[in-house]
């Protein structure tokens, strides 16, 4: 048994979790805020079969996809802008050596 846990973009939250869910995945949703932009994500929670784990990971890369963003230099300061990319997700695979419904 393992545990999946996929930090995404908010933006990529909730169709990662329908697009999960139609594939049989139970999914638990955490919000969080951080990062280097500092941005809104969510942390999504699967524990899965050993077997399935590929699969859940296939949904989210096709899901989670990179869109770029454009950053002013902030701070009052001149400058150009920068063009940073947000997205994706990144993906933790944990074993569990112990697994109880309560």
């Amino acid at each position: 048994m393992k545990l999946v846990v996929a930090v995404v973009h908010e933006q990529d939250a909730a169709r990662a979790i329908e697009a999960l869910g139609q594939q049989g995945f139970s999914v638990t949703r955490l919000n969080s805020e951080g990062g280097f932009l500092e941005r809104r994500n969510s942390i999504l929670l699967m524990g899965t079969d050993d077997s399935l784990v590929d699969e859940a990971v296939r949904t989210l890369r096709t899901v989670c996809r990179p869109r770029h963003e454009q950053l002013g230099a902030g701070g009052g300061t001149e400058g150009a802008d920068v063009e940073v990319e947000i997205g994706r997700a990144t993906v933790f695979v944990l074993d569990l050596g112990r697994v109880e419904r309560l």
